[in-house]
């Protein structure tokens, strides 16, 4: 009886190590969409910082990674956590704007974040954060 339960739980670990072992695609575009979708932008980031930038596809691919990683920092739940997450966004917005200026949920995503901000007493994106913003043309 021990054998057979012992063999059971090696089994189950040996499928489930296999079953959980997803591969990253090869072509970059389709690597990059991988880690977005596993909330891995900082590995997004890193495998793009080689990459030329002159290419529209490299930067189609960081304003996507920005934009993603700016949304993912609103939107992750930890109010101990929220000036740092809403200083990221900012930071992963301002981003965004200086790859492509015309980018509409990035500028939206700013005025809303400062938005909720203004509504606090004595709060503020942090100075670099704002020095940001100011370069991408918005003066708070």
């Amino acid at each position: 009886m021990k054998l057979s339960l012992l063999s059971l739980v090696f089994f189950t670990i040996i499928a489930f190590s296999c079953s959980s072992d997803i591969k990253e695609p090869e072509n970059l575009p389709e690597r990059i969409d991988f880690l977005i979708e596993q909330n891995r932008y900082e590995d997004a980031l890193t495998l793009l910082q080689g990459e030329d930038r002159d290419g529209e596809e490299i930067l189609l691919m960081l304003e996507k990674t920005h934009l993603n990683y700016g949304l993912h920092s609103m939107n992750t739940f930890d109010q101990t956590e929220m000036r740092t997450r809403m200083n990221n966004a900012l930071i992963q917005f301002t981003k965004v704007l200086k790859i492509n200026p015309q980018n509409d949920v990035a500028r939206t995503q700013i005025v809303q974040i400062m938005d909720i901000y203004s509504t606090i007493p004595n709060r503020e994106p942090e100075p670099h954060v704002l020095e940001g913003l100011r370069s991408v043309g918005f003066n708070y």
